[in-house]
């Protein structure tokens, strides 16, 4: 069973994609900012996590740089969404092409096709990991 760490301060939001991910027959972990699924993800194996960027607070960037420090298996392993976009500079400084980008609203088909590409993202290693974990510290 695909284990799923969704993350975003809208409870209606929240509530209804995972239902929906649950129905796909997903284990779904919900938390309300970054901070809280950071801490999901401390104690909490998952494969693949599902962030909102702005949040109040600890917001999705965030999470997504925490969570690579203590866990670098995750790379690859973030669908990150957003209700406006990123500028191309910034997306394409801040995240590597492995991670998934989608702006609200979402359809839940294309998210469930970037959940299932996650999953079968493998993550390279030696200089291009190092590399991503200096730009993140």
């Amino acid at each position: 069973m695909l284990s799923v760490l969704l993350v975003d301060d809208s409870f209606a939001l929240r509530e209804a994609l995972a239902r929906s991910l649950a129905r796909r027959g997903c284990r779904v972990m919900t938390a309300s900012s970054g901070l809280e699924g950071y801490e999901i993800l401390r104690k909490t194996p998952v494969d693949v996590v599902i962030t909102d960027l702005n949040m109040p607070e600890r917001g999705g960037l965030w999470l997504w740089r925490q969570a690579l420090l203590a866990r670098p298996e995750l790379e690859g392993r973030f669908v990150l969404i957003a209700s406006e976009p990123l500028p191309e500079p910034a997306r394409l400084t801040l995240f590597t092409e492995t991670e998934r980008y989608l702006l609200k609203p979402l359809s839940i088909d294309r998210l469930w096709s970037e959940v299932q590409n996650a999953t079968r993202t493998k993550c390279e290693k030696g200089e291009g990991r190092s590399t991503r974990r200096a730009a993140l510290t």
